[in-house]
């Protein structure tokens, strides 16, 4: 591996930084994802004691649907910012 100046190396961890900085957006944003799965579970076990329509399942499935895929693009996002963190501690002296 070539030896890096600092500035060189400054400039590599910058784009790292960035993403660094953003956890605590998306640690706000696992925060509220919990949240919904956990009204979702609230709202399905309400489902036992009553009688649902086929438009309020549809409905619930889309919720649903959408804080999954949501959950997956946290978990993207946070295995892409630990492997970026994994590679510049392993570029350390």
């Amino acid at each position: 591996m070539a030896d890096l100046t600092l500035e060189a190396l400054r400039a590599e961890l910058a784009p790292i930084q960035a993403k660094l900085d953003g956890l605590a957006i998306v640690n706000r944003a696992v925060a509220v994802v919990q949240q919904d799965v956990r009204a979702l579970r609230a709202a399905f076990n309400d489902f036992a004691r009553t009688n649902v329509t086929a438009g309020e399942i549809e409905a619930l499935h889309a919720d649903v649907n959408a804080v999954q895929a949501r959950n997956a693009e946290l978990e993207v996002e946070l295995a892409t910012l630990r492997r970026l963190v994994e590679q510049a501690l392993s570029r350390e002296p």
